[in-house]
């Protein structure tokens, strides 16, 4: 079984750092809502639900406006390799959420249908 996390203390500490409305369009309401989301995905998948709740929680994290942002997955990466020591994850739980802050904003997948 997965450990569970202490989220408000790291939402806390991330929100020190925010530059953008707490309760706007991508704030913490919105980290709420793809956590709710993720959590069914990771429900019907069996996905680590530490890696889907801590992306939650950094993939906007460091967003500078609330439109067009195209690096802020990276640096919502960033943000979440600077705290490495406040999160319980394995080497490859937290590779895997830092590529998914990553890809946030970097996809992959081809435009017009590849």
């Amino acid at each position: 079984m997965k450990t569970s996390l202490a989220v408000a203390p790291l939402v806390t500490e991330i929100l020190k750092g925010y530059r953008l409305p707490v309760r706007g369009t991508h704030g913490v309401v919105h980290w709420a809502r793809v956590l709710e989301n993720g959590l069914r995905v990771a429900e019907a998948t069996g996905a680590d639900t530490r890696v889907v709740t801590l992306f939650a929680i950094f993939h906007d994290s460091r967003r500078v406006n609330e439109n067009h942002d195209r690096n802020h997955g990276r640096r919502g990466s960033e943000l979440a390799r600077s705290m490495r020591d406040q999160l319980d994850l394995d080497d490859i739980a937290f590779a895997l959420l830092t590529k998914a802050c990553d890809l946030h904003t970097d996809t992959q997948t081809p435009v017009g249908g590849g």
